[in-house]
């Protein structure tokens, strides 16, 4: 399974902020590849103030097997048809078109914009909490 995650789910379960980011973080392992463009990692390490929760954050891509930060620039069509579907212009069509473009299964969000306004079947968009009772569903 691959799956993208945004940073508004990132950052809160750095901070040990809210259970069921911390608890997301704690269960993604060997078995789901996570997948995010260095748009993402530039605004959690940007939002995290403790040098110990970027190095946290760091240490869930050492592994290659387990996840990457993708540098490759994302095809601009794609980013068009998410400007296309709603997402605003800067951040979130990039979003939505890196996570097409990498096949992600899920897109682990809280933020508004992808769960109650983007409509796709490229993948599904699901926050902490639902994401964590799918794996939970599957055990």
């Amino acid at each position: 399974m691959r799956i993208c995650i945004d940073s508004s789910t990132f950052i809160p379960g750095l901070q040990k902020s809210e259970p069921d980011k911390v608890k997301l973080l704690r269960l993604v392992r060997n078995n789901i590849h996570i997948t995010i463009p260095r748009l993402i990692a530039k605004e959690v390490t940007r939002n995290l103030v403790v040098a110990e929760e970027v190095r946290e954050f760091y240490r869930l891509f050492q592994e290659e097997e387990f996840g990457q930060i993708i540098d490759e620039p994302i095809p601009s069509a794609l980013v068009e048809k998410y400007i296309n579907l709603g997402l605003p212009a800067k951040a979130d069509a990039f979003i939505g078109a890196f996570a097409e473009w990498m096949n992600v299964n899920h897109l682990i969000s809280e933020n508004r914009h992808f769960l109650r306004e983007l409509q796709t079947t490229a993948f599904e968009i699901v926050n902490a909490a639902e994401f964590i009772k799918l794996l939970e569903d599957d055990a």
